[in-house]
C-alpha cells in the first residue's frame, strides 16, 4: 500500500487533525542543493518546521537555519561542547538540582553522534523516497491506539525515553532514528511555547520502517479497541475521504 493511502486511512481512523510529519537527514551540500523544496529563508526552530510540516508545508533547512542550539546537536548539525557534554548547559536551565543530574539527563538524551548537513521536513505522503522518521502529534487516546498498533506485531515498546527536554528533536526524532524503535514524548517547555501545540498533544517519533507494520497493527486493533460509538463516527470520517476500511460493530473485546 502507497505511503499517501495509509496516511489517508490513519487521519480517519485515528482523527487526526495534523499531518503524519517525515523527516529525512541530509549528509552532503550537494544532496541538500538537489532537493526541489523551499529552504527556510530565516533562522527557524526545529519545533517550528515540523509544525509547519503538521500542517502541510515542506521545508528543508541547514546549520545556518537553526534556531535552538539543542536541535543542531541532536540532530549532528554540530557536535556538542564540553559546556554541552558536562550538563552545564542543562543545569543553567534550573530544571536539576545538581550538575551531576544534569549531566546523566544529558548523557541519557538522545543525540546523534553523526555529521548531518541538513534535514528535510515534510508531509510525510509527499515523500517520493523513504525518509528516516516519521513523527505523529497526537492527543493520549490517539497515542494509546498508536501504541496499540504497535504492541499488535512488535510488543511492548522498550526503548521510550521521557526528560520533558528537547522534545521534538532528541524524543521524536533523533531518538527512534538511533534506537531503530519508537519513542513517546511529552515533548518540553520550550516547544509548547515556540511552537504552540495544544497542552492535550504530545508526540510519538518512529523510523519509518516500523511505519507499515505499525499501520497494520492500528487497523487491526480497531474491531478489538474501539467502541462502538467510535466506530460509527471512524465509518463517516472514511466515508468522507473516500477510504474503503473494514470496521465491525460489536467486536470491542471489553
Amino acid at each position: 500500500m502507497k505511503t499517501k493511502e495509509m496516511t489517508d486511512d490513519l487521519k480517519c481512523v485515528l482523527d487526526l487533525n495534523r499531518h503524519i510529519v517525515g523527516v529525512k537527514f541530509i549528509f552532503t551540500k550537494e544532496e541538500f542543493d538537489s532537493i526541489n523544496v523551499d529552504r527556510v529563508k530565516y533562522k527557524l526552530s526545529y519545533c517550528n518546521m515540523v509544525k509547519f510540516a503538521t500542517k502541510g508545508r515542506c521545508l528543508k533547512a541547514n546549520l545556518e537555519n537553526f534556531l535552538c542550539n539543542g536541535s543542531i546537536t541532536a540532530l549532528g548539525l554540530r557536535e556538542p561542547d564540553s559546556a554541552a557534554l558536562s550538563g552545564k548547559i542543562y543545569h543553567s536551565f534550573n530544571i536539576y538540582d545538581s550538575l551531576c543530574t544534569a549531566k546523566e539527563v544529558r548523557k541519557d538524551a538522545t543525540y546523534l553522534n553523526q555529521k548531518t548537513y541538513g534535514v528535510l521536513v515534510m508531509p510525510l505522503e509527499r515523500f517520493e523516497t523513504d525518509p528516516d522518521t516519521v513523527l505523529i502529534i497526537a492527543n493520549p487516546y490517539q497515542s494509546m491506539r498508536i501504541i496499540q498498533g504497535y504492541n499488535f506485531h512488535y510488543g511492548a515498546a522498550k526503548n521510550i525515553k521521557m526528560i520533558g527536554n528537547s522534545g521534538i528533536c532528541s524524543g521524536c526524532t533523533a531518538a527512534p532514528y538511533d534506537n531503530n524503535d519508537l519513542n513517546v514524548s511529552l515533548l518540553c517547555s520550550n516547544s509548547r511555547f515556540t511552537a504552540k501545540w495544544n497542552d492535550n498533544e504530545l508526540g510519538v517519533g518512529l523510523p519509518f520502517n516500523v511505519f507499515e507494520r505499525l499501520y497494520d497493527g492500528i487497523m487491526k486493533t480497531i474491531d478489538p479497541c474501539e467502541p462502538d460509538e467510535r466506530k460509527l463516527k471512524m465509518m463517516e470520517r472514511c466515508k468522507k475521504a473516500g477510504r474503503d476500511i473494514d470496521i465491525n460493530m460489536g467486536k470491542s473485546y471489553y
